[in-house]
């Protein structure tokens, strides 16, 4: 994947099909919705970036690659897999997976009102083994959950469930390790423990580049290739990254 520098604080943008219009979803709890948003909000405050403009370049890129069972490794708002489910384009079916059932109840609801439950099964797990029999899946993605857990450890599971020469997608942010002492670094951490009540993300771990080609080798992938989505503010900033790995 060749990057292309866009101008400052541009964000890049695949030319493979259209971006969708964000689904409308009624008959829902309001509460749920809010979730929604206070993700989206959360995401655009940690890597600069629209959320779902960047869902729409992770399914552009999905869609470009052809596969026909994929597997979403966490459903969380079910943004990424509703919109690939709603592409024409997209030939597979895709099989998408929570432990949270309040979330997948939601996604179903959503599937069934845009029609889409033909190519898409939400399913509940525990972590941190997914009820996936080994070899099963032609693509696996992570979208923005790799930094809340031990990297090996999801790594090994992600392969282990994807065919020979099965492809593994993460979307997440690679941060430089000198960012990781900086100032603003230091203070975002203490906004999401102590202002934001945001345990996990207080301790979410991310790599640089060197760092996760590492662990993707480790994990016995064979190639690994990174795409940037944005231009990092600052040398210390981290960049919103597609990592596309081959079994």
């Amino acid at each position: 994947m060749k990057s292309v520098t866009p101008p400052r604080d541009a964000q890049k943008k695949f030319d493979f099909s259209p971006s969708q219009p964000r689904p409308f979803v009624s008959r829902l709890p309001a509460g749920i919705d809010t979730y929604e948003e206070g993700v989206a909000r959360f995401f655009q405050w940690r890597t600069g970036l629209d959320y779902y403009v960047a869902m729409d370049q992770i399914v552009d890129f999905v869609v470009s690659m052809r596969k026909l069972k994929v597997v979403d490794l966490l459903t969380d708002t079910a943004t990424f897999a509703l919109r690939l489910a709603g592409r024409k384009a997209f030939p597979g079916r895709i099989y998408s997976y929570d432990t949270n059932v309040t979330l997948l109840e939601r996604a179903k609801q959503r599937a069934l009102h845009l029609d889409l439950q033909q190519a898409v099964e939400f399913r509940h797990f525990q972590e941190p083994s997914l009820p996936i029999p080994d070899g099963f899946a032609d693509l696996a993605v992570s979208v923005f959950d790799l930094h809340r857990h031990p990297a090996e450890q999801y790594l090994a599971e992600a392969f282990r469930i994807l065919a020979p020469e099965g492809n593994l997608i993460v979307a997440d942010l690679l941060e430089p390790k000198s960012g990781r002492r900086s100032l603003s670094r230091i203070w975002r951490r203490i906004h999401l423990q102590f202002i934001q009540k945001n345990f996990i993300e207080a301790r979410a771990v991310y790599y640089d580049r060197e760092e996760v080609i590492g662990l993707f080798f480790k994990a016995g992938f064979q190639q690994v290739l990174i795409q940037g989505l944005n231009v990092p503010a600052s040398p210390h900033s981290g960049v919103f990254s597609l990592i596309a790995a081959t079994k």
